[in-house]
């Protein structure tokens, strides 16, 4: 069975729905939180269709997706972190994107190994990778601790990334 909530000690990781919009929209509007990541959102419109094309989609097409990250203590939805599942290259990769306020104190790297510990127990995932910029020193610690290694450059959604991998 694969479960649709998980929680560390600090957080709750839970399916999106429609009611995460505004979340969503900060998170892709942020200059700072989508450097390496992504094109900004123009509008709420934008997006309610990342969220209903990104996650929600995505829990219908392979049933697991980026999940919301909750902080424990507050019920507030600082973040996402998941397996995305890329068709592009065939490959799950774990991702996430925090709001500022929250970088620096762990919580990346402790919701991604609940992650990790879920592609493995859950979906059954043999190989995991998560592209990052060469220039998101955040990203490459995270990954370092979660026991990635460095693979290829690749050359995807417009730009190279490296593809750390770890097997399950």
């Amino acid at each position: 069975m694969i479960r649709n909530q998980l929680e560390t000690q600090r957080l709750r990781l839970r399916l999106f729905t429609h009611d995460d919009l505004q979340i969503m929209f900060t998170l892709s509007t942020d200059p700072d939180v989508i450097k390496y990541a992504d094109e900004p959102v123009k509008d709420m419109a934008e997006a309610k269709q990342r969220l209903e094309e990104g996650p929600l989609a995505d829990y219908e097409k392979y049933g697991y997706g980026r999940f919301a990250v909750e902080l424990k203590e507050t019920g507030k939805v600082i973040g996402f972190c998941g397996i995305k599942y890329l068709p592009e290259i065939g490959l799950p990769e774990v991702g996430y994107r925090y709001l500022k306020e929250h970088w620096g104190r762990g919580i990346a790297t402790e919701a991604a190994q609940v992650c990790v510990d879920f592609a493995r127990e859950d979906l059954k995932i043999e190989k995991l990778v998560a592209l990052i910029v060469p220039e998101n020193i955040g990203s490459v610690r995270v990954a370092e601790k979660l026991g990635m290694t460095k693979g290829p450059l690749i050359h995807i959604y417009d730009v190279d990334a490296f593809q750390y991998e770890m097997m399950l």
